[in-house]
């Protein structure tokens, strides 16, 4: 089926023309005038990413010197969007721009659907520049094989949110910083009741992958590295036991619904909860309108000794296929995400952190539309220049999305299902074998 993906693909960049190819070669010569381009995002109409989104494509659209024109359109989340670009790869409809991760890139490029950004990045005429005002460690995430393959305009981190307020009704003073107070103070929370006399739950355990990794980097390991996953580590196996623990233990427990762990947080009835920073403003107005609103703040995960880790999340920005006109358009539009003006919009407007240094001085004493979300985006930007804290980043590999729905399955086989951690870590070892092989057949 690959193989007929790619002749496909061949077929198609013969029919929008040879020139897809040497585009690459002659950036500098490209005329991008009066160009229309399809830029497919997972930003909801209503939330504050797609209302900001809106406002900087039309600003763009009014006022860039070439008359290029994007037509921008929420095209559901990740996965949705994944599956509609593979279609568009058999089919050859594909849209000029669209949002994706490292290892989707990673993915279509086994295809020839991704078109490399550093010619663009590093144009004399188009680039940024001799010194770009750009992260260069986020363009490393989404560099694969020495190809930049997606342009990182956000990125977001993996922390912990939690209820001091509650923790302090439990005896405690503050939140844990290693793995065996955090069980503590989880178990605590998980035999008392709140004031109406709820019950107040533990940590509650979701078969979220990222959360699952972020567990092991904190324990010294990685899913992935030399090449091969690898769940055999003591840091996995450490991870798989802890969940399975805490399940049967009661510290831990299965929200009842999506999301419904931020519920339960909101309302008192956990005090950790993990989020993106990106979820911040659902936090935010998430709570009660008839109750105080509690005393909480983000922390890192507990971690062992030396292992006190961030986890960044780039979702990114993949050029598809097309002529060198509209490619270049299509850069000159990331570009413009890109400037420090722009990228300060998108930041406030969000809560999202964006790859441009610059913006940092004019975010200090910037307006976020979401009120009180300033002081909790400066603390989770503030970890990422934390002394001895390590950055993790998922491994930008395209079998990646598989394994990712290997460990939900194993989240679910060690609590809920009840299954031994040592026989979910084999299954899951060799299940990950099985698509790191697939893939690159």
């Amino acid at each position: 089926m690959r193989k007929l993906f790619k002749l496909l693909t061949i077929l198609f960049v013969f029919a929008v023309g040879v020139g897809v190819i040497s585009a690459q070669d002659s950036v500098e010569s490209v005329d991008p005038k009066g160009q229309s381009i399809v830029y497919w995002h997972q930003y909801q109409p209503d939330s504050a990413q797609g209302k900001t989104m809106a406002a900087i494509v039309d600003q763009f659209n009014k006022t860039n010197e070439w008359g290029i024109t994007v037509t921008a359109s929420f095209q559901g989340n990740y996965s949705d969007i994944s599956k509609l670009v593979n279609a568009g790869i058999t089919s050859g409809e594909l849209p000029n721009l669209t949002a994706g991760y490292a290892n989707d890139a990673a993915s279509y490029a086994r295809d020839s659907s991704t078109i490399d950004l550093a010619p663009y990045i590093s144009s004399a005429k188009w680039g940024l520049g001799a010194t770009p005002d750009i992260n260069q460690g986020l363009i490393a995430a989404d560099s694969v094989d020495g190809k930049v393959l997606a342009f990182p305009n956000q990125s977001s981190a993996q922390v912990i949110a939690y209820n001091q307020t509650l923790l302090t009704k439990l005896g405690f003073d503050a939140p844990p910083t290693t793995i065996d107070d955090f069980e503590k103070q989880a178990c605590a929370a998980s035999k008392a009741t709140d004031d109406k006399g709820n019950k107040i739950m533990g940590f509650p355990v979701t078969p979220d992958a990222s959360a699952f990794e972020s567990w092991v980097a904190s324990q010294g390991g990685s899913i992935y590295h030399d090449g091969a996953f690898d769940f055999s580590s003591d840091a996995v196996m450490n991870t798989l036991k802890l969940y399975s623990d805490m399940y049967k233990q009661g510290c831990a427990y299965m929200p009842a619904k999506q999301y419904g762990e931020q519920t339960d947080f909101n309302n008192g009835l956990t005090p950790f909860y993990v989020t993106s920073s990106a979820g911040f403003t659902f936090i935010i107005g998430g709570f009660p309108k008839d109750t105080p609103v509690p005393d909480w703040k983000i922390m890192s995960f507990p971690h062992t000794d030396g292992n006190e880790i961030i986890q960044a999340f780039v979702p990114s920005i993949i050029m598809m296929p097309a002529t060198p006109e509209k490619q270049l358009a299509s850069w000159l539009f990331l570009k413009y995400l890109a400037t420090a003006e722009v990228a300060t919009q998108w930041s406030a407007g969000t809560g999202y952190f964006n790859p441009v240094p610059s913006s940092a001085e004019a975010l200090k004493t910037a307006t976020f539309t979401a009120a009180g979300l300033a002081p909790y985006f400066n603390d989770a930007n503030a970890l990422f220049g934390k002394e001895g804290i390590k950055v993790y980043a998922s491994p930008a590999i395209s079998s990646y999305s598989k394994v990712r729905d290997l460990i939900s399955t194993a989240i679910a086989d060690v609590t809920s299902n009840g299954k031994d951690p040592a026989d979910v870590a084999k299954t899951l070892q060799t299940a990950a074998d099985a698509a790191l092989k697939d893939s690159q057949s």
